[in-house]
């Protein structure tokens, strides 16, 4: 930005004006060229709270915010002027003025980020670039590199600026992209943007999957629409902007052959809302997520209404439970709660919360005995794929809701697994061959089904080299094959499973967290589900604890998925 000054040494002289950029970390640019900082934070501080005050000070109230009294504080303040005076003053143009009393920067010849884009914001009417430039100007949180935890004063006033801050950019960017809803493509950066700063705006998130589905990429709009729900249902959202948006998508997507998303001319010709609710008749809805459900309300049939809180308790526990297995999409309890005290039709909540199966369950108490039955339906065809009854002593009911939740939520990992592996699929992914391969697993031990999860998991691996989840179960599966004697060298299975280690990261941690939680639950499951090696084991062995393998980061039983 360019500020004409005149003077009578040289009358109409153009020159840059003095940046102060503070919407990342700290910068001075002078002339269109940075300027090198002091090396001290705290003169850099200084240099900031001076220009983002825009007031004068008293010496002894900085010296306050700063410094403590045994660093000599004023002397340190002199000497952080003394640097920072050089930075902001010109020949002729002193903007660092001083006295033995007071400081104060003047910023009327300095131009700062953080005011050009609170003038872009507050203006009537800002055209389309000027609101592009303004968030262009954000390059991370305010004064990023400027933390001073041990000055509390200073480090209260930072942390309101940025929050500040972090409001401003939102709305510019909401702004932009109310702007640009005619043309998605160019949109969508701003878009992402939106979801980055604010991962639990539900609208935001809801913005992005229209974008994303009116500029063809359905596949990203899964996977983000997938993302948005976990993260969303930490505060209880995605029943509302978001799920609309996802059904609208699923709406309005059209078969591969008709889209071409390699032709940018037509993505920019209409608006979004145009777009995102236009339909064909030759439209094919996408499938719902692998691996989706929706818990329902658990209904309460004592005659007690007062016991509708530990029926609540089933479904609340159950869908934390459930949210916890890998690759497991949950609806949000708020969602599924919209339900409750309606006709149950199994395939149209399938439709519209997009899922591929559904639980619903009831609740009895007669005197100290509680009984609980769960079904769980395929959302697609109406059939019942399970149901189970739990018995249980009343006696401490949060106890046996933990317990009873614990064995339906294990139950139902087995059975969606197997479940998901007989669902015929056209394109299998890494996905789907660790699923056949975990339902191999589920079948008795033999040389053949170990063969075969084997088998399963290594072209999951070949499909997805990254994926720590394949990586992971064919360790389990060549671990398991060789304590079971059915491998042709035991001690060759073993060092292909210790190969893996070096390619597992985070996610497999995570997944091994996952196994952890079920281990001991998974057993005892798989033995009322009719392995007979498994039930004899637990029934002669119930104290035998995890097999931890040599990768160290998952822990399985040895006879168990």
């Amino acid at each position: 930005m360019a500020l004409t000054i005149r003077g009578p040494a040289d009358p109409g002289r153009e020159r840059y004006v003095l940046e102060l950029r503070v919407l990342g970390e700290l910068e001075v640019v002078r002339d269109g060229a940075p300027v090198m900082l002091p090396p001290s934070r705290k003169t850099r501080a200084l240099l900031a709270y001076l220009a983002l005050t825009r007031r004068t000070h008293r010496r002894e109230r900085l010296c306050e915010i700063f410094w403590d009294v045994p660093d000599d504080p004023r002397g340190a303040l002199r000497w952080s002027l003394s640097k920072i005076r050089p930075l902001v003053d010109d020949p002729g143009c002193s903007r660092l003025v001083a006295d033995r009393q007071t400081v104060e920067l003047l910023t009327e010849a300095l131009d700062l980020d953080f005011f050009d884009a609170q003038a872009c914001a507050g203006a009537e009417a800002p055209a389309t670039g000027e609101l592009a430039r303004a968030a262009s100007s954000f390059r991370g949180p305010l004064l990023a590199d400027l933390d001073l935890p041990l000055n509390t004063e200073f480090h209260t006033w930072l942390v309101g600026l940025r929050e500040d801050a972090r409001k401003l950019q939102l709305q510019i960017l909401r702004a932009l992209t109310e702007r640009l809803a005619a043309t998605p493509q160019e949109a969508l950066p701003y878009v992402r943007e939106l979801v980055r700063i604010d991962p639990y705006d539900e609208a935001g998130w809801a913005l992005l999957i229209s974008n994303l589905a009116a500029v063809g990429r359905g596949g990203e709009a899964r996977q983000q629409y997938e993302a948005a729900t976990r993260i969303l249902r930490e505060v209880g959202g995605g029943s509302g902007p978001l799920l609309r948006a996802w059904r609208t998508a699923q709406a309005s997507a059209t078969r591969p052959a008709d889209r071409d998303t390699t032709k940018t001319e037509p993505v920019a010709a209409e608006p979004i809302a145009a777009r995102v609710a236009m339909t064909s008749s030759s439209a094919q809805p996408a499938p719902p997520p692998r691996a989706s459900i929706v818990v329902l309300p658990f209904a309460n049939l004592s005659n007690d209404p007062e016991q509708q809180y530990f029926a609540d308790g089933i479904t609340g526990n159950l869908t934390t439970d459930l949210s916890r297995i890998p690759d497991m999409l949950v609806i949000s309890r708020n969602t599924a709660f919209t339900y409750r005290n309606k006709p149950v039709d199994t395939k149209q909540i399938g439709r519209e919360l997009g899922v591929r199966y559904v639980l619903e369950g009831e609740v009895q108490r007669s005197a100290s005995r509680v009984r609980v039955t769960a079904q769980l339906i395929d959302a697609e065809t109406d059939v019942h794929l399970w149901a189970e009854r739990f018995d249980g002593d009343a006696g401490d009911l949060f106890a046996l809701q933990d317990e009873i939740t614990n064995r339906i939520a294990v139950a139902l990992d087995l059975e969606l697994v197997g479940a998901e592996a007989m669902r015929p699929t056209v394109n299998r992914d890494t996905q789907d061959y660790i699923l056949r391969g975990r339902a191999v697993r589920l079948k008795p031990p033999s040389r053949e089904n170990r063969a075969e999860a084997v088998a399963l998991f290594e072209r999951a691996l070949s499909l997805d080299q990254d994926s720590a989840a394949a990586q992971s179960w064919l360790a389990i599966a060549l671990t398991a094959r060789a304590l079971d004697s059915m491998a042709d060298t035991a001690a060759a299975d073993i060092a292909r499973g210790r190969l893996g280690r070096a390619g597992l990261g985070r996610g497999a941690a995570q997944l091994g967290r996952a196994f952890r939680q079920r281990s001991g639950a998974t057993g005892a499951a798989a033995a009322r589900r009719g392995h007979p090696r498994i039930r004899d084991r637990h029934r002669a062995q119930p104290q035998l604890g995890p097999l931890i393998l040599p990768s160290r980061l998952v822990q399985v039983h040895d006879r168990v998925d």
